[in-house]
């Protein structure tokens, strides 16, 4: 963990940086990095942690509409943006006694199963970011089984226990997986397929099998982790070297110890033959933005929990897909050895006997099928001649990017730069804080202003280190992971116009990354923007933000070109 990341202001209020980590290209690839961000919160004398990808925003506690006979553990209702959200109290659920002055003062709304729910905190306390390999699985006891803990994370020299709110919300809303038989109209001779299933909890684990068992699916293989899935993987390639005898589908969790669902479907689509292998990713977390990442890292499909009937749908038509195209790389293989056999038969010399032609004129037959073969393999190529077709009339836009980026306004934002410079050689710390929008927590705009301030810092001195049109691969990488880290901060408090702005300039540095000029001064001119923020003319934070929007059109007019 950076340094950076680990440096808070006043006193217990400590945040570093929130990431979901990866949303395009090298960040989305992140995942596979093995990687996750733990948000810490304190629950009257107790310190819980939650996966920052789960979490959608850290709200002050709202006011609370109760409603009659509801769950014991649910206060009630509260309405965001024009949404009704059920906001559950972890104080009650849990059966702990209240210790504290601000006890449920914060509200956690999470992203979980397709449904936002609010649960009350006492307060936020910071956010990790670690391996999996330092989430531990909780120990097999039977007395935990039906404890909602899913895992303990390692950080610094404590332990943290990770609640298991998917637990909580069954438990709350009786939403309890569906295990009843699903129909099989592909026909697939489900009960001589073996498929693998990585998932940590035991809940789901039990609910998989139970579907797939009462489905047909009887060969099954189960792992605790990513960790244990790749070696027992590798372990029968190694005796087997036939991905047809190992396994014709992974069934794999994204939240897991040891290594994570993003890191393993890394791991088996990066190797030469088990990449065959067919992996479903399946969670709570599959958003659409956890969707980029997924797909980045090769998934075939992806589900959310607790639509268990569509796992069984996705199996069937991974698996019937799979088998499809392994038949039709079988036939090429065909088709190319009855070639190279009709090639060296026509070097031959002519034979005067007429029943020497005809094996001959018959062995012509075969290739017959072949376009139909390449017709196929055409057809899968038919998007990337799409996506060139449709990019010709993008170039007619690119004179029009000079105008926005590289005129007046660069140079009106980029003016504060100098005063945030000078106060960042006078020390760490912001000397001047503009007042917190309306609705925003005091204490969440106070570490995000400082945050920002160390992240403009980190920006400003890694484009110091750019010597030439463009920055090495390192400077490159942490300028991203930097600009990641702002907009993910920026989602949690939330300032909108910030995380667009940031999203739009990491966009603009992937495109760039494959060709044409560094966007160098759209950097600035963005860095220019953030000073402007924490330094507002006249205070007026307001106008700051406005300038954001106009910063957020010429970005996306910089993409589009």
């Amino acid at each position: 963990m950076r340094e950076a990341e680990a440096e808070f202001l006043n006193g217990n209020d400590r945040m570093t940086s929130l990431s979901n980590i990866l949303l395009d290209k090298e960040i989305l690839l992140e995942s596979g990095t093995n990687e996750l961000e733990i948000l810490v919160f304190e629950v009257a004398d107790y310190t819980f942690g939650i996966n920052v990808a789960k979490v959608r925003e850290v709200l002050p506690a709202p006011e609370i509409t109760h409603l009659p006979k509801a769950h014991p553990s649910v206060r009630g209702v509260f309405k965001l943006r024009n949404r009704v959200i059920p906001c559950v109290s972890l104080l009650d659920h849990l059966g702990i006694y209240p210790t504290s002055d601000h006890t449920e003062s914060t509200l956690i709304l999470t992203d979980l199963n397709q449904q936002q729910t609010g649960f009350l905190v006492d307060q936020v306390d910071r956010i990790y970011r670690l391996s999996w390999k330092n989430v531990l699985s909780v120990p097999g006891l039977s007395a935990l089984s039906h404890t909602p803990v899913t895992a303990l994370a390692r950080c610094d020299d404590r332990l943290i226990v990770m609640l298991d709110f998917e637990m909580i919300l069954d438990s709350i809303t009786d939403q309890f997986f569906r295990t009843d038989p699903i129909d099989n109209p592909l026909g697939l001779p489900r009960d001589e397929l073996r498929v693998l299933i990585a998932e940590d909890s035991p809940t789901v684990r039990q609910a998989i099998e139970s579907t797939l068992r009462s489905s047909g699916y009887s060969k099954l293989e189960f792992f605790d982790n990513g960790e244990a899935a790749w070696q027992w993987l590798e372990a029968r390639w190694e005796e087997t070297h036939d991905v047809s005898q190992i396994a014709d589908l992974l069934i794999c969790d994204v939240e897991m110890p040891q290594v994570d669902g993003f890191h393993l479907t890394k791991r088996i689509k990066s190797h030469t033959e088990l990449n065959r292998i067919p992996v479903l990713l399946y969670s709570s977390i599959i958003t659409p933005d956890n969707l980029k990442k997924g797909q980045a890292v090769g998934a075939d499909a992806q589900v959310a929990k607790p639509e268990l009937n569509r796992v069984v749908e996705l199996a069937d038509e991974l698996i019937a897909n799979q088998q499809k195209k392994s038949r039709a790389e079988d036939f090429q293989t065909v088709a190319s050895v009855v070639a190279q056999v009709q090639e060296e038969a026509t070097d031959e010399p002519p034979r005067d006997t007429p029943d020497a032609a005809e094996p001959t004129a018959k062995s012509v037959a075969p290739p017959a099928p072949e376009p139909a073969v390449a017709t196929d393999s055409q057809s899968a190529d038919e998007p990337p001649v799409a996506e060139h077709s449709q990019a010709e009339p993008a170039a007619d836009t690119v004179p029009e990017e000079p105008e926005p980026t590289a005129s007046e306004e660069p140079e009106a934002e980029t003016a504060p730069s100098a005063k945030v410079e000078q106060d960042t050689e006078d020390g760490a710390a912001l000397e001047f804080m503009p007042a917190e929008p309306e609705g925003v927590d005091p204490k969440l705009w106070q570490t995000f202003m400082q945050e920002l301030f160390t992240h403009r810092k980190t920006l400003l001195g890694l484009m110091e280190q750019i010597t030439g049109d463009r920055p090495e691969l390192d400077v490159s990488f942490q300028i991203a992971r930097t600009l990641h880290t702002i907009k993910s901060a920026a989602t949690v408090v939330p300032l909108d116009q910030v995380t667009r702005c940031t999203h739009l300039m990491e966009s603009l540095l992937v495109k760039r990354e494959d060709g044409g000029e560094w966007p160098r001064d759209m950097l600035n001119r963005y860095i220019g923007w953030l000073d402007m923020l924490m330094n507002p003319p006249e205070d007026d934070l307001a106008g700051a933000l406005a300038s954001g929007e106009r910063l957020a059109k010429d970005l996306e007019k910089a993409l589009d070109g």
